[in-house]
């Protein structure tokens, strides 16, 4: 300590001396200063230059804290880990607070070893929330279970902050034993939520609970409530949800809120061509907030929330991890550092890794033998006739879907996709345990015309996922799912026309981002040739299974009122 004082007072040489326009989260000004680094540590802030081994002279660049992403799941960038920090410090975030759920739903305790393990190869501080719903809801097949043991084992290892986002909120608002005793088992750490829509009493109960945060706020009026009555909230911008637009306007000047910006899922072509943390800085400067507010709910805020002390604002005795922008309205990165280490300089990583790849037993895709017919939806009683059906409606930018109602036809007693109406057929088969279920419904809203997609990318359980125009277009999708062991599968005609393999979980590769985005991107271009009018379909694709989200969703069990959490029949009458 005596040499950090010294190199603050001046009497020693600082390791890197940084001058520019420096950024204070605290106060919320901007001043030409200095920012003095000894030992990976800020030990100077101010007016005076100091006398350094190394210096930064940037005198009409702006010296910004580090961002952090309070609430991502790196298992949907489809990067492990190590590659995922590669693509996202050229962006300037040096932080990320990753709740491994998706992973934990495939592998269980073994598959958060991998993502812990993994992480520590890099210089990104990764701080990992324990899964607090594997699985999410009884309604679905998952790989694993995280219960009280695992719990109390994961709360030994280093860098673990809390509970990750309590899903089942309508089992904490009912007094459900089994994730009250979970919630019980963390306490005094940090808590997540999750709980979309929910207002009054309910919500009341559920932050008595000891829940401290939602990111999966809807309205604006549910935002304030909920900062009201103490909630953080973690606003997202996703490559799915994209929630800066509608609730921005929750923050005033100052930023006196419990408020952050966070990204939740985003996938590495989004990373390549939007950036991560840096564009929900832009996305909130473009919606009027002012850049320091908007700094201050990537910094300071999640540093806050989480107890990192160390962390979020250029202090003395913070970690010098520290982003250099042109300006506050792109936030183009022109240097990152972490640690007081240049780790990435005008978008090109420059950190190193340390140790072997980390093995992990590789995702299995297994199911009973699976035939054609076993895919087809008949009605229980019409042979010849028109039938009312449930329908899944995609809601644009958003994971909550609607029910919508439609007349469909039904021929020998079998009803089919109407590709005309924008209505394909929709299945979930259990990929873990051989059960055999198929859960099988309609979806509107993708917009093929022909062929189909398959994906054993599927929250949470992340069983195989199907959508299509045909029944024997999906069956070759399914199969082709089972044949590369997990991934991502087009078909058109019985033949596959795209593909990208996920060896690890079905859920990532070890390929880096731009290999990555190459094949997404040409994965997207053959969903648009077959008629898919939204963007990043499989990402759309993977939250229809998601069953703690409003409204209809689907699993292995079946449709699913996600309100009710109660399955339900595809036919109305």
């Amino acid at each position: 300590m005596e040499s950090l004082i010294n190199s603050c007072l001046g009497l020693t040489p600082l390791d890197l001396l940084i001058s520019g326009r420096i950024v204070d989260v605290y106060g919320g000004s901007i001043f030409d200063g200095y920012v003095g680094v000894r030992g990976g540590l800020i030990v100077y802030v101010g007016v005076k230059p100091k006398p350094s081994r190394e210096s930064l002279i940037l005198p009409s660049s702006y010296v910004l804290p580090a961002y952090i992403d309070g609430h991502i799941h790196i298992e949907s960038s489809l990067m492990t880990p190590s590659s995922f920090a590669r693509a996202v410090i050229p962006h300037g975030t040096c932080c990320v607070v990753a709740d491994p759920h998706e992973i934990a739903n495939v592998l269980g305790l073994d598959g958060i070893k991998f993502m812990i393990e993994d992480a520590r190869r890099t210089p990104l501080k990764f701080y990992f929330m324990i899964p607090s719903c594997v699985p999410s809801t009884n309604l679905e097949t998952s790989g694993a279970e995280i219960g009280l043991r695992e719990i109390e084992a994961l709360k030994g290892f280093k860098n673990i902050l809390g509970l990750g986002e309590v899903m089942n909120y309508k089992g904490v608002v009912m007094g459900d034993k089994q994730i009250l005793d979970k919630i019980g088992a963390c306490r005094g750490m940090i808590i997540d939520g999750h709980a979309p829509g929910l207002r009054d009493e309910e919500l009341c109960a559920y932050i008595l609970a000891g829940i401290g945060s939602d990111h999966e706020v809807i309205s604006l009026e549910e935002a304030r409530e909920k900062i009201t009555l103490g909630m953080w909230i973690m606003i997202r911008e996703g490559s799915t949800t994209k929630a800066i637009s509608n609730l921005i306007r929750v923050v005033s000047r100052g930023c006196p809120e419990r408020a952050m910006l966070v990204t939740d899922d985003k996938h590495a072509g989004d990373i390549i061509r939007e950036g991560h943390i840096d564009h929900c800085l832009r996305r909130a400067v473009e919606e009027g907030l002012d850049p320091i507010d908007a700094i201050r709910m990537v910094t300071i805020k999640p540093a806050e929330y989480f107890r990192l002390s160390n962390l979020g604002g250029l202090s003395p005795g913070k970690a010098a991890d520290i982003v250099i922008v042109d300006d506050l309205r792109s936030f183009r990165a022109k240097i990152v550092l972490i640690d007081g280490r240049i780790v990435a300089k005008d978008g090109k990583y420059l950190g190193d890794e340390t140790g072997r790849p980390s093995k992990i037993t590789l995702g299995s895709v297994n199911f009973k033998p699976l035939h054609l017919e076993d895919l087809r939806i008949k009605h229980p009683s019409i042979n010849d006739g028109r039938a009312t059906v449930r329908v899944i409606g995609l809601i644009k930018d958003q994971i909550i879907t609607e029910e919508i109602r439609c007349e469909m036809s039904v021929i020998n007693g079998e009803v089919n996709p109407d590709p005309d109406r924008d209505i394909l057929k929709i299945c979930v088969i259990e990929r873990h345990k051989t059960s055999g279920r198929i859960g099988k419904g309609f979806v509107k809203g993708f917009g093929l015309k022909s062929g189909a997609i398959a994906s054993t990318v599927a929250h949470d359980s992340h069983n195989i996922i199907a959508v299509g125009a045909s029944d024997l277009s999906m069956y070759r999708a399914i199969m082709r799912i089972k044949e590369i062991n997990g991934g991502f599968v087009i078909v058109d005609g019985g033949r596959v026309i795209g593909e990208l393999p996920l060896p690890v979980a079905g859920l990532m590769t070890t390929l880096d981002a731009e290999d990555i985005a190459r094949r997404m991107e040409r994965l997207e271009e053959e969903t648009s040739r077959l008629g898919c009018k939204i963007r990043n379909p499989f990402m759309a694709l993977s939250f229809l299974s998601l069953p703690v989200v409003p409204k209809l969703k689907i699993t292995d069990y079946g449709l699913i009122d996600a309100e009710r959490l109660e399955i339900v029949s595809p036919f109305i009458d």
